[in-house]
């Protein structure tokens, strides 16, 4: 398989890898530290988590016209890189010190920062690839941030595990989030040495303005399955471990973990892959078949008793979710032209609205229908997105004039 990857790109790839170093590891321990730490009730905990969520739809919607602009990015991903490296040390001064109101302040800094420096690089990336290749730049970012994850993951919980095992204190034992600090810094000094060189090249004549994202049905489709397919998602994994605790009768909270995190950073380094894929795909029938299929290995691990069937079946969905996005994500910057920027930052502001909004919808479908509720709501959500991606998205795409030879071309 010949990589269509951009290289002028090739210079960010250490900067996304570096500043997903601790992705994974803060959003498993953020819950923890809550409880153990500050013994933080339902709907403190419930802010906790969704906070991170929050500050990266504001730093989405409040950067994303600044974002259109070549001139401006090298600074924003700087400054995306610098309020992550605060948060960082932020939380880590918050678990040292068992402050509840340091750790809401760090969980919003971490999410302003990252949405920031994510909004900055997606949009480089749609930028300066072609539309049937996109998929799988976007994939090879992707990926980086897996290998990122994996790195940051297995650094921070042998840190962990040494600690515990020589009783050492807390300042060792979550120094890793310090190191993640200099990393998010060094992440944004590199980042904006190469999204200067890239301004240069790259930057509009100043009478030339950005075009303006077009409210058409193709639009309003894409954002409207963004939020509904967020949503749908997120009210999944709150519950899935409850439910999954309950019916399989696990009582290690480490094992079932173990069935969860191969299959999120499998499904990041396959991701050029995936994306590469999906480029010879019409993206509706794309996204038509993966969201059939989705729905279906959610169904399967309702239905599974055995721990391991469940991970290989995590491993799938996380993979449909992840190619998914990518198709998405391709399809936004192509409606967008010029406003990238824009297009990424409203896109982010609904996913991000999408997440939070999904664990309370999954609250209550499980009070009212019990502990299958939400999963059944999430598959019946789904199948239909599937059944409107070829009933509406296809034709939708045809009728297009900017979307017609590529979709004639796809099929």
């Amino acid at each position: 398989m010949k990589s269509s990857f951009p290289i002028k790109l090739t210079p960010l790839l250490v900067p996304i890898r570096l500043d997903s170093l601790g992705v994974f590891f803060i959003n498993f321990l953020i819950p923890i530290i809550a409880h153990q730490n500050f013994e933080a009730n339902g709907w403190q905990m419930g802010i906790l988590f969704s906070l991170q969520a929050v500050g990266t739809g504001c730093s989405a919607l409040i950067f994303s016209r600044k974002v259109n602009s070549w001139s401006t990015r090298a600074k924003l991903i700087r400054l995306g890189c610098t309020i992550k490296m605060l948060a960082y040390v932020l939380l880590y001064s918050a678990i040292l010190s068992s402050s509840y109101v340091l750790m809401v302040v760090a969980t919003f800094t971490l999410g302003f920062g990252s949405g920031l420096f994510w909004l900055v690089w997606r949009t480089c990336f749609a930028q300066l690839s072609a539309y049937k290749n996109r998929a799988e730049a976007l994939g090879v970012a992707s990926k980086q941030a897996g290998i990122g994850i994996m790195w940051g993951s297995c650094f921070a919980f042998s840190l962990i595990a040494v600690a515990e095992y020589f009783s050492l204190p807390s300042i060792i034992t979550y120094l890793s989030l310090i190191v993640f600090a200099v990393a998010s810094a060094v992440a944004g000094m590199i980042s904006f040495k190469a999204i200067s060189v890239l301004a240069n090249q790259e930057a509009m004549p100043r009478n030339i303005q950005p075009d303006k994202i077009i409210l058409s049905t193709i639009t309003v489709f894409l954002f409207t399955m963004i939020f509904v397919g967020q949503l749908s998602g997120s009210l999944v994994a709150p519950f899935l471990e409850v439910y999954l605790l309950e019916h399989l009768k696990i009582t290690s909270i480490v094992e079932l973990s173990m069935a969860y995190i191969p299959g999120g950073i499998i499904s990041m380094l396959l991701a050029p892959k995936l994306g590469y894929y999906a480029d010879k795909m019409n993206a509706a029938i794309y996204l038509t078949v993966a969201g059939l299929t989705g729905a279906f290995t959610t169904w399967l691990m309702l239905q599974s008793t055995s721990l391991w069937h469940i991970s290989v079946l995590f491993i799938i969905d996380a993979s449909i979710i992840m190619s998914s996005g990518l198709v998405l994500a391709k399809l936004i910057s192509e409606v967008a032209g010029e406003s990238k920027g824009s297009a990424f930052g409203l896109q982010g502001f609904i996913s991000n609205f999408g997440a939070i909004s999904g664990p309370l919808v999954g609250g209550l479908f499980w009070q009212m229908q019990g502990s299958k509720g939400p999963f059944m709501f999430s598959i019946s959500t789904e199948v239909i997105l599937a059944l409107c991606c070829f009933t509406i998205l296809f034709p939708a795409l045809k009728r297009s004039r900017k979307f017609s030879r590529i979709v004639e071309s796809d099929v």
